[in-house]
């Protein structure tokens, strides 16, 4: 019996350990699937909103949207550059590639498995898989590669060449009508941006005063450069929803808006500067000159009106983009101004009080200094200081430079404005020179006084004879349009002004130097100049010359300033009173009919009287004798 119950009891506690261990399985068992099912409404309730939410962002790329940049008008409010809309096409060659040839290798599988998938599946199932990818490649880029006007193997071997590239321009400021076509194309990982592209409709008529900006619309140059921080703007930021193929499907979110730059007046005059390029343009082909260039200055002001020089560039152009197209040679091109200094060292001498008006000097054809003779073209005898600037005597300069202060001559000279920023701050504008008077010889100081040894840029020299005109009050020049006239600083005293004033009328009277610079509508005062050109490696070249006329009008009641400088004309005429004289009088008259000035050249029978050109030429601005034909070394 024990024994049986012991059986028993094994046999009962066996049966119960299985179920135990069985009941164990199936516990697990159901927890584990349990586990499963949590897991998955965890997925499907909790965090299905996370994960639409993540792919979502996956979508979204922030991109960069352009400012619009502030337009540069004229004087009078036409616009001299503006920007218009373009498009930048972008693609992602490695999307590219990979989108591609995973097509490829789909339609060569569907054409190998189905034979009935397409009657036209016989060059995708060739042998030579290469070549069938290929063309391919080839049937879906070829549409973009015509839009682009690109060779279709060239193009394809660019975009081939780096096939992990994630950005590659494919065309920059380019009509948006034609990016939309290639969108519409549907190539993978292609995408644009927009944007704007600057233009100058005026083209080289304003191309050196304006500049260019860059493919990132970058001011480069001129004015563009000089208010870049102005005309720039700021631009924005958007965040767009992108497709698979990477192409933006529409803006989501504006994080920043674009903010647009601001406009910029300029005190030029548009037609002004047509006239001026005009005139220069007909004057550097009679003259088969190397250059010109002219600026004009408003004298009560100190805006500049015209500012131009030939040869010029049109920015429009990639190719005209050089140098020496688009240099504004009125501010960074110095020269010798020759004799158009004499009246300003006379005026600094009556400033000083050393001579007057009336002071005598006799000429005589020489005169020595030390071991140098100075000569003049001819002997004008015994001249007052109105005579010495009518014929434009060296050898009365060189007397006068003896009776001047030397530092109270620089000082002068450095507050009409030579030597000195104009303060106009353009982009590589350059400050000429004046010579440390106290430093150098007698001889050398004398020149100085001849309008060598120290260099001036255009509009310098234009600055200082309308500060002549002004009654010697230099006015702050503006290349922008001011709204009221700035306050001006004294230099010169109004007598000292108003005598120079009279000499200046004097040299475009009749058998003055400068008469050719009249003109039939209004009186005229200014200086001519001629000198020779400084040669490469130093000393003055023989044959080459720069033509100068400095002056301005109406004589009595002066509105404008101005500067023409011919440089290097070829042929026998190269004075100033020959060949810078007319083209000053042309503009001249033009423009201040443009300006609405009445004419004040009125004869007795109550027409506009004509000026004689009687008299032979003469021009003692000694063929812009360098010093060493002004004055021969004697000793």
């Amino acid at each position: 019996m024990a024994r049986f119950i012991s059986r028993h009891a094994t046999r009962t506690a066996s049966r119960y350990g299985a179920t135990a261990r069985r009941n164990v399985v199936i516990a697990f068992l159901a927890l584990v699937a349990l586990g499963l099912v949590a897991q998955l409404i965890y997925l499907q309730v909790v965090t299905s909103s996370d994960l639409v939410k993540n792919g979502y962002e996956r979508s979204l790329r922030v991109q960069t949207e352009d400012a619009l940049r502030g337009m540069i008008l004229d004087r009078e409010g036409e616009p001299l550059a503006i920007s218009t809309p373009v498009s930048t096409l972008i693609i992602d060659p490695s999307r590219l590639w990979e989108t591609l040839n995973g097509d490829f290798n789909h339609l060569r599988k569907t054409c190998t498995e189905d034979s009935s998938y397409s009657t036209d599946c016989s060059w995708v199932t060739s042998s030579n898989e290469s070549e069938a990818r290929l063309r391919y490649h080839y049937e879906i880029l070829r549409p973009l590669a015509a839009l682009l006007d690109e060779d279709l193997a060239k193009f394809y071997d660019t975009l081939a060449e780096r096939p992990e590239l994630r950005f590659l321009y494919l065309g920059r400021q380019m009509p948006p009508n034609i990016a939309s076509e290639a969108l519409e194309l549907k190539i993978p990982g292609l995408r644009r941006e927009n944007g704007y592209k600057r233009f100058y409709p005026s083209g080289e008529i304003f191309g050196q005063v304006i500049g260019y900006t860059d493919l990132e619309d970058k001011g480069q140059e001129g004015l563009e450069k000089r208010y870049e921080g102005w005309l720039a703007g700021k631009p924005g930021k958007v965040k767009v929803l992108q497709d698979r193929a990477g192409r933006a499907l529409r803006i989501v979110e504006e994080i920043r808006p674009a903010a647009a730059g601001a406009q910029l007046q300029l005190s030029i005059d548009k037609r002004i500067q047509y006239i001026t390029h005009q005139v220069l343009q007909d004057t550097m082909n009679e003259t088969r000159a190397e250059a010109v260039t002219a600026v004009m200055v408003d004298v009560k002001t100190g805006e500049i009106l015209a500012m131009v020089s030939l040869p010029a560039g049109n920015p429009n152009v990639l190719a005209e983009r050089r140098a020496e197209l688009l240099k504004n040679r009125s501010v960074t091109d110095t020269f010798e101004p020759g004799s158009t200094m004499k009246p300003l060292a006379v005026a600094a001498a009556l400033e000083a009080g050393v001579i007057t008006p009336k002071t005598s000097f006799r000429t005589n054809g020489t005169y020595k200094m030390g071991r140098y003779t100075v000569r003049d073209v001819h002997n004008y005898g015994t001249q007052d200081t109105i005579g010495i600037i009518r014929k434009s005597s060296n050898i009365g300069m060189a007397m006068i430079s003896e009776r001047m202060p030397r530092k109270k001559y620089r000082e002068f000279m450095t507050n009409l404005g030579f030597g000195q920023p104009t303060g106009i701050s353009f982009p590589a504008e350059q400050r000429g020179h004046l010579p440390h008077t106290e430093k150098i010889s007698a001889f050398d100081y004398a020149t100085t006084f001849f309008g060598y040894g120290v260099s001036s840029s255009a509009l310098q020299l234009a600055h200082a004879y309308a500060t002549v005109a002004n009654n010697g009050v230099a006015m702050p020049l503006s290349l922008l349009k001011v709204e009221e006239p700035p306050q001006g600083t004294r230099v010169m005293s109004e007598k000292t002004a108003k005598a120079v004033q009279k000499m200046l009328e004097a040299v475009v009277s009749d058998g003055g130097t400068g008469r050719r610079a009249n003109t039939e509508s209004y009186t005229v005062a200014g200086k001519t100049g001629t000198s020779h050109k400084v040669r490469k490696g130093g000393g003055y070249a023989e044959k080459n010359y720069r033509a100068i006329f400095a002056g301005y009008a109406p004589a009595h009641e002066p509105r404008i300033a101005m500067v023409v400088v011919v440089d290097d004309p070829k042929g026998s005429d190269y004075y100033g009173g020959l060949v810078a004289a007319p083209p000053f009088s042309k503009i001249a008259d033009w423009s201040l009919k443009m300006l609405g000035v009445l004419p004040d050249k009125i004869a007795k029978s109550g027409e506009i009287g004509l000026v004689a050109d009687a008299a032979l030429f003469e021009d003692n601005d000694s063929a812009g004798a360098p010093p060493h034909e002004i004055a021969e070394e004697t000793e």
